[in-house]
């Protein structure tokens, strides 16, 4: 009973809101640390371009202006020839959406058919998980001249038909390997017993395997998505038409010739870090939830 008392002595529960209350600032410090480079580039795209080079990062503008955020969403075609961001946007959005979408798809479909097939074929099994994780770690750059090759053969180079095919190729692999680590957190039972009930592996991997990977799922898809939003070398290797640009390109004008408009660059770092900020925080939740399921995976809960 003594023991049972003491769990509720004055200086227990005062060090637990000392622990909480650090564990808080923590997290609150992380935080702003996390938001401090997107508010210097918001901050330093209401500044004039004097203002945003002579002074600090951190400062607020004296006298705000939208100038900046509306040269580089409508662009500028005269003497400049800048594109503006508004259809590289758009474009960007309607790609990158359904092909992480779609790559997570069939990367959960890989890891599900290297995961039934682990018992019956662990040799082929082990090969072909390796040949997966050698795709993944591949850098893209060193497949330059293969890629262009295969996309100039099929009639696809300077098209988002080929920018399509190749953010396939390389995040298909990306998302089975990714998939497979949350997969052994789904009892085989539940995959036997559905194989005992006459399920063919098509329905167990609707109707059993996807309800249960929905955390992962989720997960794999917002980093893929990710990855394909901030990938600069795809895009600018296949498509040499200005006027066909994705963002991630598009954005390079404002920081690149001959000199750097302060403020436009800001704005520009602004516009491209958008959808990627809204989507995490909608769906931020189910990445950490996904998170928390691939520990209680990893531990056989």
């Amino acid at each position: 009973m003594g023991n049972k008392n003491n769990s509720y002595r004055p200086d227990n529960y005062y060090f637990r809101v000392f622990k909480y209350a650090i564990l808080q600032l923590i997290a609150a410090i992380l935080v702003i640390l996390w938001l401090m480079p997107l508010y210097a580039l918001f901050v330093g795209a209401l500044k004039s371009n004097i203002a945003a080079a002579t002074t600090p990062a951190l400062l607020p503008p004296s006298k705000a202006s939208s100038e900046a955020f509306y040269f580089v969403w409508h662009g500028f075609g005269g003497i400049y020839g800048l594109i503006g961001l508004e259809y590289p946007l758009i474009r960007e959005v309607l790609i990158d959406v359904p092909i992480a979408a779609l790559a997570t798809l069939l990367g959960a479909m890989g890891a599900y058919f290297f995961y039934i097939i682990m018992d019956r074929h662990y040799i082929w099994s082990t090969i072909g998980f390796a040949i997966i994780s050698l795709a993944t770690y591949l850098p893209v750059e060193t497949t330059t001249v293969p890629l262009i090759q295969i996309v100039t053969s099929l009639h696809l180079y300077n098209t988002y038909y080929g920018v399509i095919l190749a953010y396939l190729m390389f995040y298909i692999p990306m998302s089975a390997l990714l998939i497979s680590i949350f997969m052994p957190s789904i009892p085989k039972y539940l995959l036997e017993s559905a194989k005992i009930d006459g399920a063919s592996d098509w329905t167990i991997f609707w109707k059993v395997i996807m309800p249960l990977l929905v955390p992962g799922f989720l997960s794999t898809f917002i980093f893929t998505f990710l990855q394909i939003w901030d990938n600069f070398f795809i895009p600018i290797l296949l498509i040499s038409n200005p006027q066909e640009m994705l963002l991630s390109v598009a954005v390079r004008q404002y920081a690149g010739g001959y000199a750097i408009i302060y403020n436009r660059s800001f704005a520009a770092g602004v516009v491209g870090s958008i959808v990627p900020l809204v989507i995490f925080i909608f769906l931020g939740r189910y990445f950490i939830r996904g998170l928390a399921a691939l520990g209680g995976g990893a531990k056989g809960v």
